[in-house]
């Protein structure tokens, strides 16, 4: 009976632990045939809203302007942030919200003059379009994970042309917070725009 119990135990464990491995769907375009290779990216943040089609004033005011640089975000903001730097080495990066002021009221003719000024030479658009919760039951006991989508684009900073597109649909687990959501994408995102040779790959 103690044996039998011992391994029912067993079993648990190894179930929570094989279902604490997040997952990543990626969907992904290149649009250009030209190949360019970018040195260092502006990134840019939205939030729901339209999906992007390009980056205009509708977009801005519709799924940047509300939610851009909020105080009751900073630590989830910051978060991604540190993420993005540390799975992106070599490649710089910089980030809009470091430009303006927390909860300031930005104009779309400010945050274009910025965008379009920087020394960045390409802009990295990540746009989250959902964010959900799904329950899954293990050895009786119900436990629920966050997911999340998102679509990415990298744009030209000279056109503003997008060169290459991706969705990625970010699956956690029970154990996961927003940390192991944004670990998860952006270590696939890196891998896909250097697989693409758009960005340096860390020398070893």
């Amino acid at each position: 009976m103690k044996l039998k119990r011992h391994f029912t135990s067993v079993l648990f464990i190894i179930s929570v632990i094989l279902s604490s491995c997040a997952s990543v769907r990626v969907t992904e375009k290149m649009v250009t045939e030209d190949q360019v290779f970018y040195t260092s990216l502006m990134v840019v943040y939205s939030d729901f809203g339209p999906d992007f089609t390009q980056m205009d004033e509708d977009f801005f005011e519709n799924a940047i302007k509300d939610r851009f640089n909020k105080l009751d975000d900073t630590r989830v903001r910051e978060q991604l942030h540190r993420s993005l730097k540390r799975n992106f080495e070599p490649t710089p990066l910089e980030f809009m919200e470091d430009y303006f002021p927390v909860q300031a009221a930005i104009s779309f003719e400010k945050y274009m003059e910025k965008l379009k000024n920087h020394d960045s030479r390409a802009i990295l658009l990540i746009n989250r379009r959902g964010f959900w919760s799904s329950s899954n039951i293990i050895d009786g006991t119900s436990y629920t994970s966050p997911n999340a989508s998102y679509n990415c684009f990298l744009l030209d900073k000279d056109t503003l042309e997008v060169v290459w597109m991706g969705n990625f649909v970010v699956n956690g687990t029970s154990l996961s917070g927003y940390d192991t959501i944004h670990n998860h994408l952006t270590r696939n995102l890196v891998r896909r725009l250097q697989r693409n040779k758009l960005i340096a790959t860390m020398a070893f």
